[in-house]
């Protein structure tokens, strides 16, 4: 697929729009209102199955070099040219044991860091991303910073929150859609073919 066609930037504007109205009325994290968040894509969803999971997760989607600026040292290293992050919060009276992302592009690195009270028990790709936390987070408490890599765009994804046996599904968190950036060697190409086609007409002439 063209990385930048009208369609797909549509999409990407439009998903840019759900993820900014689905995060209006949340509680604020450190990722959160992020300032160095790519494309302003950060935010908070609520999330309550009625009957005892509840709680928030916090999201931001950064630029490798922009995570790195900021958390570097906190125990994940990027692995490809976006960072998809996230943060949950238990406000329920059960715990939470997992925290799951939908993914269905390419996505990689899995991990997380250290910007919370729990770090996660284990970190996989099933395909979508897990964390697995045990003990589970306990009522008032957040998970570490959960985060993964993409060289792909994001659009707006749903995840699943695990605890007590139930699960809560929750719209709004972005995940990495199928448009990608163009590898900087690409667009050395498309940049020098666009100077050539002038000249070769000049030279025509």
């Amino acid at each position: 697929m063209t990385p930048f066609t009208t369609t797909g930037l549509l999409q990407f504007v439009a998903a840019l729009s759900l993820i900014a109205a689905s995060s209006a009325s949340s509680v604020a994290g450190i990722l959160h209102g992020h300032a160095a968040a790519y494309g302003g894509v950060t935010g908070s969803v609520p999330f309550n199955n009625g009957v005892g999971v509840s709680g928030v997760i916090d999201f931001a989607v950064f630029t490798a070099a922009d995570f790195n600026a900021n958390f570097a040292g906190l125990g994940y290293v990027p692995g490809d040219a976006f960072v998809y992050a996230y943060q949950v919060e238990a406000t329920g009276p059960e715990g939470l044991s997992a925290e799951i992302i939908g993914v269905n592009n390419p996505a990689n690195t899995i991990g997380t860091f250290d910007i919370g009270d729990q770090d996660a028990a284990s970190a996989s790709f099933t395909p979508n991303a897990r964390w697995l936390f045990a003990p589970e987070i306990a009522t008032g408490l957040t998970s570490w910073g959960l985060a993964f890599s993409s060289p792909n765009l994001p659009i707006v994804g749903a995840s699943l929150t695990i605890g007590g046996g139930t699960q809560a599904l929750i719209a709004g968190v972005p995940t990495p859609g199928p448009i990608s950036i163009p590898e900087p060697s690409a667009l050395l190409l498309l940049t020098s073919g666009a100077l050539a086609a002038p000249l070769s007409r000049r030279a025509r002439a």
